[in-house]
């Protein structure tokens, strides 16, 4: 079976499933509850909400890393950064719940459970068809009461031109012709609440529109676990195969194909690690997978990475890659249009007696020529590396570009021919 992987967010787990482990550290981002802010645990005034004292904390925070020695003495840096630590949280504040799939019922439970677990794998129908129908509707009785109503008022303005003037004197005359006469009242009526549904209806199709379509890697992801797991009947699994009416509930963040490339690669080099060095579970999974993930299923071709442990090995590699792309063109123009390389040549000319004057003119252009070209191909590499790696807009895309291409001119400008 195809394994579905994706990327996900920090989620929770009860202690059970990690097993024994002493409280963590509120430092440490894998066991431990993180947020923007920090809140302490106060002491209540009857006791009823108190933080343990070190006295009543198990023993297993206590016990040293170390065997006990009565001799040894903390070192001078342990001494140091010791008052700067703070206390492990008790149990009652790092024990978290999650849903595990496993332990959901099979059929719509267990794929609300699965779709719920991460935002990728939120994936729904849009019914774009049916709007449309909707709104088709809508518009065409909306037409109807429009042409009802200017025939109504063109009937009033040959018979009371006055009733068109004062609305005062239209709600009377429709008063006195009776609730049963279809005037010019009632029609605005209708209208007014065909207007409002047909609005509602109008802008949610826009926002609906606006939700983002699903990846391929994404979509192949729930279609697999539909295959392997067979949730619910084959014959109400149309939505899933509607892919082009299928939206995505992600957004908020720049998903580009190379972070799933990147992930990808983590779970291919995982399971090789995993299988070279026989281990019992992929090395990799403790620096990309928390805990918290790993706990959420026990099926083998489901994983869950956490999206902020890939954000910043892709800001790592994109940092790396807008490094190359500045250092690289700057050293290889200044190699050649530089003043040290034109002066060795000139001293080659000097000795050769049939060397003509126009030589170092030639080679001044030669080398600017090649400058030149080194910025074009770098200039290339700078929007392609723009286009895969990021979401920019168009306008970004030629902004960035443009203001690459604009150091790298400046500096063929100030460093091009010898002596400058």
């Amino acid at each position: 079976m195809a394994p579905a992987r994706t990327m996900t967010g920090d989620t929770v787990v009860s202690d059970i499933e990690k097993g024994p482990q002493s409280p963590a550290s509120p430092t440490n981002t894998d066991d431990t509850l993180r947020g923007d802010a920090i809140i302490e645990i106060g002491e209540d005034n009857d006791g009823s909400t108190t933080r343990p004292s070190s006295d009543s904390r198990s023993s297993v925070n206590e016990a040293p890393a170390q065997p006990h020695d009565e001799k040894q003495r903390p070192t001078f840096l342990r001494r140091v950064t010791g008052s700067f630590r703070s206390e492990p949280d008790p149990l009652f504040v790092t024990e978290t719940n999650t849903r595990k799939l496993e332990n959901t019922p099979n059929g719509f439970p267990r794929l609300a459970a699965f779709q719920s677990s991460e935002a990728n794998f939120s994936l729904y129908r849009s019914f774009s068809y049916l709007h449309s129908r909707i709104l088709l509707d809508l518009q065409d009785e909306i037409t109807a009461l429009e042409k009802e109503l200017d025939e109504i008022d063109w009937d009033d303005f040959d018979e009371d031109p006055d009733r068109l003037r004062s609305r005062q004197a239209d709600v009377d005359a429709a008063a006195r012709e009776g609730s049963d006469m279809r005037n010019r009242r009632v029609i605005l009526k209708e209208i007014r609440m065909k207007l409002m549904e047909y609005d509602e209806v109008l802008i949610k199709t826009r926002t609906l529109e606006s939700f983002q379509k699903p990846s391929d890697r994404n979509y192949r992801s729930v279609r697999r676990y539909h295959h392997n797991t067979k949730p619910i009947m084959d014959a109400e699994m149309d939505s899933i195969r509607s892919k082009e009416d299928t939206v995505s509930l992600r957004s908020g963040r720049e998903w580009a194909t190379f972070d799933g490339g990147v992930e990808t690669v983590i779970g291919q080099v995982d399971h090789w690690l995993k299988k070279v060095f026989r281990c019992k579970e992929p090395p990799l999974q403790k620096y990309f997978r928390t805990p918290e993930l790993r706990a959420k299923t026990t099926n083998n071709y489901i994983s869950f990475y956490s999206s902020t442990r890939i954000d910043k090995l892709i800001n790592i590699l994109i940092t790396f890659v807008i490094f190359i792309l500045l250092v690289v063109p700057v050293i290889t123009m200044y190699q050649l249009t530089s003043t040290v390389s034109h002066s060795a040549a000139d001293a080659a000319s000097a000795g050769n007696a049939t060397a003509s004057a126009s030589s170092t003119t030639d080679t001044n252009t030669r080398d600017t020529f090649n400058a030149v070209g080194v910025l074009v191909v770098f200039t290339l590499l700078f929007s392609a590396a723009m286009s895969l790696l990021t979401k920019a807009a168009r306008h970004e895309l030629f902004a960035a570009s443009a203001a690459y291409c604009a150091i790298l001119v400046v500096f063929i400008g100030n460093f091009t021919g010898p002596g400058n």
